[in-house]
């Protein structure tokens, strides 16, 4: 793969070069596909076990993605690569399961998944650097986030002038992935339609330096709480306007974002 100089750009295929617009790295890239010798320790061992537990990885990443179709206008650039990183992450951290058939228990290792921006061009952090407060309730039905005393004023670093926001909290009871040998595949710990997910959102609010105590809860439906070998994952997602005329607010370029504040 290389970056493309030269008086023109091209997009699409040219003999065995390829071009394209790289959103992520916002710069143009020719990319050669090299041809690769398909017998190559295909059976070996290690490529068998690497490769069987690789559909439990896939598996765990479109789960999550699939959950947060709610702020998909929130979400930008390659997710499911960075998304396969962490459930590996959280695969090698089963110690006790056959190489090959390990488990992904973010149930248990969920840390890797703080912080997540499901933005790449704005990644959640740097956007909103304010740490919010969050509360559960003891059964892990209902999440409560709070923002107490806050001036919204230079809380936002966006590349143009916010003059509204509204704020989303989405709640997702994310299963653990594991390996079923009565069916030989991977499977979440339970049925997708048993998985919860909940988004709320808060009305517009201007932007100002007057404080306010800030205040947004989520819960689960009653048929879907929290299940033993899952865990609460608590979205935080900002969208921002320019203007609110007639009730239609102007939203800006690129909406928003939003990232992973926490793991219960």
């Amino acid at each position: 793969m290389a970056t493309f100089k030269g008086p023109f750009n091209f997009n699409g295929c040219v003999g065995g070069f390829r071009g394209y617009w790289d959103s992520d790295a916002k710069k143009q890239i020719i990319a050669t596909k090299k041809s690769k010798d398909k017998k190559q320790n295909e059976n070996s061992d290690r490529v068998l076990e690497l490769n069987n537990e690789f559909k439990g990885v896939t598996l765990w990443s479109k789960t999550l993605l699939h959950a947060t179709t709610d702020i998909v206008y929130l979400r930008k650039g390659r997710l499911i690569g960075f998304l396969n990183r962490i459930a590996k992450q959280i695969q090698v951290m089963d110690l006790v399961g056959k190489r090959g058939y390990r488990k992904i228990e973010s149930s248990k290792f969920n840390y890797p998944l703080k912080g997540f921006s499901f933005n790449k061009m704005y990644p959640f952090k740097d956007v909103f650097q304010v740490v919010p407060e969050l509360s559960i309730t003891e059964d892990r039905r209902e999440v409560t986030l709070k923002l107490s005393d806050f001036r919204s004023a230079s809380k936002f670093k966006w590349p143009k002038k916010v003059h509204y926001y509204r704020i989303f909290l989405l709640i997702i009871d994310l299963p653990d992935v594991e390996w079923f040998p009565s069916w030989e595949r991977y499977y979440t710990a339970y049925a997708l339609k048993d998985f919860g997910t909940k988004t709320v959102v808060s009305d517009w609010n201007a932007v100002s330096g007057e404080p306010i105590d800030f205040q947004i809860s989520a819960a689960f439906d009653d048929n879907q709480l929290p299940k033993e070998k899952s865990t609460v994952v608590v979205v935080m997602g900002l969208e921002f306007a320019s203007a609110i005329e007639h009730n239609t607010p102007y939203v800006l370029k690129g909406h928003g974002t939003a990232g992973i504040v926490d793991c219960i």
